[in-house]
């Protein structure tokens, strides 16, 4: 497949200089389109999106400047790199002007072409790095807002709905289709968007066929395109059967065993890329993850069906599901903060892109690269260093030993983490720390009850509000007391807070208080609630000192 050439759109009204610029840009491998005048300019570049405008000021209709302002306006043409040819521009205050109205360059005539053509790709490559940065980073937002609504499914019929239609929107798929496998390899359930849930059978003789996309991915456990490198005509003959131009497929893994396939594909003349399936793998890892806590949410109220009978056959499967919903309920809770943290993560992105395109033209002219331009792109990206930095200390599973834990630098964490979520949410945060000893504990798991208790106090207060978060030591331990000022809670519901799988949020699952309790008291503290409604809520917590764990393991 031959790749598109670059696309330059030379508005001026001038043959000449039109018949030049051609030439120049043709001969070096540019595709070309012409405008005579502003308006043409205008229609030209909203239909074909080129990868650079070369711009005379003085035009008929409308002027190099009103154009420039225009495409700047228009969303879809704001990133088009521009750059002025003209000999009108000879004054300061004309380039300032030009600059001031989005315009990337200046070339006066007359010009060196090799000049204008260096400039050019300059423009062009700062603008693919800039678009894959976009890319990237509408993929990140995108991976949040999936994995938050999959993490809020627990029945697996419904999330399974779910996973199909958030593929069919994000790929504008006509077709999608989900498997689930049995740790036997068997499919154990079926589902697409057009006929709904089928039945298992029906994937025998898909599984047998060679040709088909589930077959693939189902052999190998690697993501497949079609049409792509290396695929067989069957593949492809298969891929027409079904009346689809193009299609794609992705394992669903957990731990490295297969859970199940997901296709997606597209009956019109449409053509899927590698971003695609990169996303569509991506999504896989999601929905891998959200299928097997469903299915352990399902264990779990099974077990509590019958627990009297199986206490003793399914103790220590209990205690690894206990194991798993920990890690479960951290990245519950790490899915609200990162909308938060890929927030954070974007703002360096534009100092960063600004000084590579300095560097790039200074290198181009041979010049000096200005270090202090370097210096602050590398701040950024330290910047950037430190916030993933401390989403993975969230992130990676924590080690079960116990080592000594400075309960204000926990506390001082955890505030950090929720800084910009707080203040988006309108509350006030009040930190009390007075002296208490260190404690004896996990420090990742500690750092989840905090984070979680605090994330839920700012839930309580959709309007806003004050929260505190208070420590100081008592009974030879150390205190740590989460205020808020939210809606509060009744006698009834404070009753059942610790409760496994009871919630007051229509799409809470149950398991974060519960999980934090569990926690609390591994640690050989307590947890205690008050509340009343409208006056808000507070959550003791009371840690053994480190000494006291000491002498209670003696």
């Amino acid at each position: 497949m031959n790749e598109r050439k670059p696309l330059v759109l030379i508005a001026d009204d001038e043959q000449s200089a039109s018949v030049l610029l051609t030439r120049i840009f043709e001969r070096e491998g540019f595709a070309v389109e012409i405008a005579k005048d502003g308006e043409i300019a205008l229609e030209k570049a909203r239909s074909l999106r080129p990868d650079l405008i070369l711009m005379d000021v003085q035009m008929p209709k409308i002027n190099g400047f009103e154009v420039t302002r225009q495409l700047r306006d228009n969303p879809s043409t704001a990133r088009i790199p521009v750059i002025f040819v003209t000999a009108a521009a000879r004054e300061p205050s004309d380039v300032a002007h030009g600059l001031k109205l989005g315009a990337d360059d200046y070339i006066r005539k007359p010009y060196n072409y090799h000049e204008l053509l260096a400039r050019a790709q300059s423009k062009m490559r700062a603008r693919q790095l800039e678009d894959r940065l976009q890319r990237r980073s509408e993929e990140l937002e995108a991976l949040v807002r999936i994995g938050a609504e999959l993490n809020q499914r627990l029945g697996l019929e419904d999330l399974t709905e779910l996973i199909l239609a958030i593929a069919t929107q994000e790929f504008d798929a006509t077709y999608a289709e989900l498997v689930l496998f049995d740790p036997q390899g068997r499919p154990i359930l079926v589902r697409d968007n057009q006929n709904g849930m089928l039945a298992p059978d029906t994937v025998f003789a898909l599984l047998e066929n060679p040709n088909s996309l589930l077959a693939a991915v189902y052999r190998t456990g690697e993501p497949l395109l079609v049409p792509g490198p290396g695929n067989s005509p069957g593949t492809l003959a298969h891929l027409e059967q079904y009346g689809l131009s193009s299609a794609m497929a992705a394992p669903l893994k957990h731990h490295g065993a297969l859970l199940g396939t997901l296709i997606v594909g597209l009956h019109s003349g449409r053509s899927l890329s590698g971003s695609d399936l990169r996303m569509l793998r991506l999504i896989g890892e999601q929905a891998a993850l959200a299928v097997r806590n469903a299915q352990l949410y399902a264990e779990l109220q099974n077990y509590a069906q019958t627990l009297e009978d199986k206490v003793q056959q399914r103790s220590r499967e209990l205690q690894a599901a206990q194991a798993e919903l920990i890690r479960t309920e951290k990245l519950a809770a790490l899915g609200r903060m990162a909308a938060g943290i890929a927030h954070e993560v974007n703002n360096p992105l534009q100092p960063i892109l600004n000084c590579l395109e300095v560097a790039i033209e200074d290198s181009e002219a041979g010049r000096l690269v200005d270090s202090e331009i370097l210096r602050v792109a590398e701040n950024e990206v330290q910047r950037i260093k430190s916030i993933v930095s401390r989403l993975l200390d969230f992130a990676r599973p924590g080690n079960s030993e116990h080592t000594l834990v400075d309960v204000h630098e926990l506390v001082n964490e955890v505030l950090i983490l929720t800084a910009k979520q707080l203040e988006r949410a309108h509350v006030s945060v009040y930190a009390n720390l007075s002296d208490a000893p260190p404690v004896s504990g996990n420090s990742t798991q500690l750092k989840q009850v905090l984070l979680n208790l605090v994330l839920n106090a700012m839930e309580a207060m959709p309007g806003g509000g004050d929260l505190e978060v208070s420590v100081y030591g008592e009974g030879g331990g150390t205190v740590i007391a989460v205020r808020d000022t939210g809606v509060g809670m009744d006698e009834e519901t404070v009753a059942h807070i610790f409760d496994p799988f009871y919630s007051t949020k229509d799409e809470g699952t149950g398991l974060g208080l519960a999980v934090t309790y569990g926690i609390v008291e591994g640690h050989g503290g307590t947890i205690q609630v008050e509340s009343s409604p409208g006056r808000g809520t507070c959550f003791t917590l009371w840690l053994p000192g480190a000494n006291q764990m000491s002498a209670s393991r003696v």
